[in-house]
């Protein structure tokens, strides 16, 4: 009895002090609901101008923790396979620090107007963010030297 008293006494403090406890596939976490971290892009919309079909590229958009607490990760996901995020912080970023989410698209197929959502899964309120990368993709370029 004692150790279910001591089980159950933390999870009843956490609620009582107006936190909530957020869990998903890839972390659990405590938001303090009064405190809790702010995530601000410096850009949310980044157009990467004409790339010719196949072309990479990559972005970092780079944001700061506004709020109190420590904020926290835990997926960036993007609309479709084209569009990928393996590499961003992944340690707490406290109050007042930077952070940053390198996203790269690949053009391959995808001809025509551009517009990529991706999301990013914090420990804050609320818990998904969103950028966008955007542009134009032209088909490759005929040589006219061939002959």
């Amino acid at each position: 009895m004692k150790k279910l008293i001591f089980l159950l006494l933390p999870i009843f403090i956490l609620f009582s002090c107006g936190n909530k406890i957020v869990t998903d596939n890839n972390f659990s976490t405590i938001i303090d609901m009064k405190n809790p971290p702010v995530i601000e892009f410096d850009e949310t919309i980044f157009n990467f101008g004409t790339l010719i079909e196949g072309e990479k590229t990559t972005h970092k958009f780079t944001f700061t923790n506004t709020g109190k607490g420590a904020l926290l990760i835990s997926a960036v996901n993007a609309d479709c396979n084209c569009t990928v995020s393996k590499n961003y912080s992944k340690s707490p970023i406290n109050k007042g620090e930077k952070g940053y989410i390198e996203v790269t698209f690949d053009s391959k197929g995808k001809i025509g107007e551009n517009v990529k959502n991706i999301t990013i899964t914090a420990n804050t309120k609320p818990t998904n963010t969103n950028v966008i990368m955007k542009g134009l993709v032209v088909g490759p370029t005929i040589n006219n030297n061939l002959k």
